[in-house]
């Protein structure tokens, strides 16, 4: 039996390492699968992260707005769960209504009016850039020029134009077409999407005590059960730490937005509502965000007016002040537990990797890993006793007085074991002397008493 164990091993690893060379081998086809899948399942994928987010509005209306009810029939217990999915997907499709009807049209008009207004913006950055050319030539002795600068690169635009394959005039409309046609392929896809991950969203959100029963029971049921306690640990530290800190930087990037919009018409700077938008939505990502979403804002203003620009810079540093120190806490609290070089870090990785999606779940992601990784460093020092500890409190510059100490400390342990198996072998032989004397007198009580019967 242990040597057809042992050739089944061998021919498991022998398999998995033929479809690994397989795989290494036709790395195209297999992300073209992969894709295809991801391709299909992305409404599914987008409705769980819907259906996610809105599980906390609906967890208010059903545990506080509803709470009470059919508490004296049941009939209205009945009705507590759909009501409260209605009345969360009330807010939900009144946002996203407030967003398509005040937001968007205001959005267009600044789009269409900073069109209009480009070539003038060209024409004054053109010009600023000049200033800055000629002093810099002037007092620096360079030699900048900035006609040559465009010159060039429009002969780079020119070369980079005529590289592409538009041989005739129908290759042109063709590949235009293409582009096109491209374009509302895609926003068809996406837009079909959206629609039937909100639609999925109702069933995951309806139905989740059930989905969340089901996959308990595939766990316990093919989960080892002394793994159980890691799993369940694993999955409420990471909706801790993703979930509640994702929604909370939303509703913390709306208020940035709608302060950014309120100051900024305060102060009468025009694109307010572009601006504002796009600040709170870039606000999303940690630590970039407000770089991401201020410095074309302020490029935006500077081609305006360079006044425009300094106030608006005044205004985004003093509300990413207010938002660090006052709203994310209240908002988030101390969700995350990680320092800024570790929020830095998760986010580069994350964006790296995962683009967009990681850029915004990266620092989430991380904190729930380094959470697990940091209990699990803590019970390891909490089993190593004293000598951990101590060890914890050691100048790492002092190695010569730590190796020392580390001696003493490992000599009292080994004394402290010894004195301990002493004590034991003390012992031990005490019970076995008394059991001996024991055995003695009841060998002599029997020699007395056949005695005595003789």
């Amino acid at each position: 039996m242990k040597k057809l164990l042992t050739l089944k091993n061998v021919l498991i690893a022998i398999a998995f390492t033929v479809f690994l060379l397989l795989v290494k081998d036709n790395m195209d086809v297999v992300w073209g699968i992969l894709g295809k899948i991801l391709s299909v399942l992305s409404p599914f994928f987008l409705g769980f992260m819907i259906a996610y987010i809105l599980n906390f509005p609906y967890k208010f209306f059903y545990s506080k707005a509803f709470g009470k009810m059919g508490s004296k029939h049941k009939f209205w217990l009945n009705l507590k769960k759909p009501l409260s999915v209605i009345c969360t997907y009330i807010i939900f499709f009144a946002v996203i209504a407030a967003l398509i009807g005040i937001v968007v049209p205001q959005i267009a008009a600044n789009l269409s009016t900073l069109y209009e207004n480009m070539p003038k913006y060209m024409q004054t950055g053109y010009d600023y850039i000049d200033q800055i050319f000629k002093f810099l030539n002037t007092h620096l002795h360079t030699n900048f020029s900035l006609d040559a600068t465009v010159t060039e690169l429009q002969a780079r635009l020119t070369k980079f134009v005529m590289s592409l394959d538009f041989t005739t005039t129908a290759d042109a409309t063709k590949n235009v077409l293409g582009v096109v046609g491209n374009i509302l392929t895609n926003t068809a896809s996406g837009l079909y999407n959206f629609l039937m991950a909100i639609i999925i969203s109702i069933y995951f959100l309806a139905s989740k005590e059930q989905l969340c029963r089901l996959v308990k029971r595939l766990a316990v049921a093919f989960i080892p059960m002394k793994f159980l306690p890691r799993v369940y640990e694993i999955v409420d530290v990471t909706d801790t730490k993703c979930g509640r800190f994702l929604v909370g930087d939303i509703l913390d990037a709306g208020l940035i937005g709608i302060l950014t919009y309120i100051v900024m018409s305060i102060f009468h700077l025009p694109y307010a509502p572009m601006i504002a938008v796009l600040v709170g939505v870039t606000n999303i990502i940690p630590f970039f965000g407000p770089f991401l979403g201020g410095i074309p804002s302020a490029l935006i203003l500077f081609l305006v007016d360079p006044m425009y620009a300094f106030w608006f810079v005044v205004i985004l540093i003093v509300i990413q002040q207010l938002d660090g120190n006052i709203f994310k806490p209240k908002i988030i609290g101390n969700q995350l537990g990680i320092s800024s070089f570790w929020v830095l870090f998760s986010v580069i990785v994350g964006g790296a990797l995962f683009g967009l999606p990681g850029f915004i779940l990266g620092t989430p992601i991380y904190a729930a890993i380094y959470t697990l990784i940091g209990k699990r460093v803590r019970n390891r020092i909490d089993d190593k006793g004293k000598l951990g500890q101590e060890a914890l409190d050691f100048d790492v510059l002092h190695y010569t007085a730590i190796a020392a100490e580390q001696k003493k400390l490992r000599a009292e342990k080994e004394q402290e074991q010894m004195d301990k198996l002493k004590k034991r072998l003390h012992l031990d032989k005490f019970l076995n002397h008394e059991l001996d004397d024991d055995d003695t007198e009841d060998a002599s009580e029997d020699m007395d008493s056949k005695k005595t019967e003789e």
